[in-house]
């Protein structure tokens, strides 16, 4: 099937779509689904001391593969390929401590 060009029918039949719970919920995981990620990642390396295996985030699936790209995509997180232990291994980089450090710290002011 072709992608049909958008019209502004389209565009209101998007938003009533949109509009349903399960969806809205779906575009909430979506926002908030990297940010978990990336401090659960960034505490398995503190903990580890070293990079992640891809098997021991319990965020993947599919969501949390995509989430893990964006990271690595943005440069919050660096995949290693030559981890003996692991398909894929993830480590933080300093921008994605510095994110998860900020996220750690507003939370301890609550």
């Amino acid at each position: 099937m072709n992608k049909p060009t958008p019209t502004k029918a389209w565009a209101v039949a998007a938003a009533e779509l949109a509009a349903l719970v399960p969806l809205r919920e779906l575009a909430t995981e979506l926002r908030d689904y990297p940010v978990r990620l990336i401090v659960q990642l960034c505490h398995l390396a503190e903990m580890r001391k070293g990079p992640v295996p891809d098997h021991a985030i319990t965020l993947l699936p599919y969501l949390g593969e995509t989430a893990l790209r964006a990271l690595v995509n943005g440069g919050y997180a660096e995949r290693i390929g030559e981890a003996s232990y692991a398909i894929n291994a993830y480590v933080p980089t300093e921008k994605g401590k510095a994110l998860a450090a900020s996220l750690t710290s507003s939370t301890k002011k609550r």
